[in-house]
């Protein structure tokens, strides 16, 4: 039996949350941008047993992710 430590395990739901995301997104190769596909509700759904909520970042369907300005809303410079 592995036991992760707790910090694991919240990098671990993280990582699987962004994956879905990305996962569903469109990719929009001419304007250069990922598009989210899904709102936050279709996550929520689609995550399977205990989450933290917290986790779970507040996403639009429409909404860019990243693209090439740097502008997008998983992106640093984003603003």
């Amino acid at each position: 039996m592995v036991v992760l430590h707790r910090r694991s395990e919240k990098k671990l739901q993280e990582r699987l949350v962004r994956a879905l995301i990305f996962a569903s997104a469109f990719v929009d190769v001419v304007r250069s941008e990922t598009v989210c596909r899904v709102d936050r509700v279709d996550l929520l759904q689609a995550l399977h047993g205990p989450v933290d909520v917290s986790l779970v970042p507040q996403v639009e369907k429409g909404e860019v992710l990243v693209d090439s300005r740097g502008q997008g809303s998983f992106q640093v410079g984003r603003g």
